[in-house]
């Protein structure tokens, strides 16, 4: 009876509905319930990856001894917990971060190992886009959110949809995790597009299609770098300079029509307010007072840092004398998680953090170069890109500190390496 049931399969099945369940999970639950229901989510993913690890073909692909990039990394940001003023906080954080990447990155290593679902993976990704992307659609034509105003709170909601011109958040509680949530699946409506089936190509079609309005509709400056680093990415790996010179050029396009908008939203996207001339731009006091700050840090705990969550708790610490006591709670943040890493868990937990995306970059790039099976080829490049949206994006706010888009990333380390050792098991 056993042997029945375990049968390749019902395997896939079971996993298909594992996938279902947990991105589903990523994509309608707002960081608040993440928050208050995440031990049991854990759990979830923590028997997930015991059923693979139990089959025994999956147990020494998933546990190989060339994820030690994975584990010096999780080993380096420990370091955001040595110097920590408030041991717990930087604790709980640390065990967050790593359980969590531990738990996401063997689930999408086991998910694509053999590259038997990628499609249905593509599909339910790509299906999950299309309803968050509608619920967006739906918050911007009504100009109300039911999820908010009637089961949880949110104190983002007034300011996003009730005064300003309104900026979705739907399922994903902010605009700019919104933006990241949609920028992560976009690649994957690309795969489907690729697909013989007229049905998944119309899925991919359209998710493809909602998703790129909402990202622009969020009107978030690093969401927009990280969707047009993710176009490049895949546009050069696919040869496509006829493409990318078209995609340079609208970019400018943009930037220059938003210059003269007065349209509070649409002028995020010029000149002044996304790279030089604004508070907030990418060349600005706000920013450069954040990366000054880092320095400060880096000078008292170089190898350490002064531990996860503590940005926020000695700001005013690092912050110019004249004006301490005078930033709002919530904007004191370095705004950019490799500020943050560097800042909480000093050289060693950047260090990690790095060494572990330079080896997961080197072998895909090596096995793209020599694969010969398109669809994992595809599957690859598209992970990538969506990996590489999400580098970029990072740089503009704490990634790793909102679970949702956490999730992705450390899901998308998963399917990346899965495909980059594939190959290595078929030679």
């Amino acid at each position: 009876m056993k042997k029945i049931f375990l049968t390749p399969e019902n395997r896939r099945y079971l996993e298909m509905i594992g996938f279902l369940i947990l991105f589903g999970w990523i994509s309608f639950f707002p960081q608040p319930l993440q928050e208050r229901y995440g031990a049991l989510a854990r759990v979830f993913l923590a028997a997930s990856l015991l059923f693979f690890i139990t089959v025994k073909k999956y147990f020494k692909a998933i546990l190989n001894v060339k994820d030690w990039p994975l584990w010096l990394f999780l080993v380096c940001l420990a370091a955001g917990t040595l110097s920590a003023t408030n041991r717990a906080v930087a604790g709980n954080t640390y065990l967050y971060l790593a359980v969590t990447f531990i738990l996401l990155f063997y689930t999408g290593k086991g998910l694509f190992y053999g590259g038997k679902i990628i499609g249905t993976v593509s599909t339910v990704i790509c299906s999950c886009a299309i309803l968050v992307a509608l619920a967006a659609f739906a918050e911007l034509y009504f100009k109300k959110n039911i999820l908010y105003e009637n089961f949880l709170f949110n104190p983002y909601y007034m300011r996003y949809i009730k005064f300003n011109p309104p900026r979705p958040m739907a399922t994903q509680f902010n605009p700019v995790i919104l933006g990241s949530y949609l920028l992560g699946c976009l690649p994957f409506s690309f795969y489907l597009l690729r697909q013989g089936s007229r049905s998944l190509r119309l899925t991919g079609l359209v998710s493809c299609l909602l998703s790129g309005a909402i990202i622009m509709l969020v009107f978030s400056r690093g969401v927009l770098l990280g969707f047009i680093a993710l176009t490049l990415f895949y546009l050069w790996n696919r040869r496509g300079v006829k493409l990318i010179l078209l995609t340079l050029f609208c970019l400018i396009l943009l930037v220059t029509l938003s210059s003269y908008q007065k349209n509070i939203n649409l002028s995020r996207f010029g000149f002044s307010r996304l790279i030089a001339g604004s508070y907030d731009s990418m060349i600005s006091p706000y920013r450069l007072e954040r990366a000054n700050m880092t320095l400060k840090i880096l000078k008292e705990e170089p190898f350490f840092g002064i531990g996860f969550n503590h940005f926020r708790l000695r700001f005013n610490e690092y912050y110019p004398a004249q004006d301490k006591g005078k930033v709002p709670y919530e904007f004191m943040i370095p705004d950019n998680m490799y500020l943050t890493l560097l800042a909480e868990s000093g050289l060693i937990g950047i260090s990690g953090f790095l060494i572990f995306i330079y080896f997961l970059f080197k072998r895909a790039f090596a096995e793209l170069k020599k694969i010969k099976d398109k669809e994992r080829k595809q599957a690859l490049l598209v992970s990538l890109a969506a990996l590489s949206g999400l580098l970029v994006n990072m740089a503009a706010y704490e990634l790793f500190y909102w679970n949702n888009p956490y999730m992705l990333f450390c899901l998308f380390c998963g399917f990346i390496q899965a495909l980059s050792l594939s190959g290595q098991r078929q030679a």
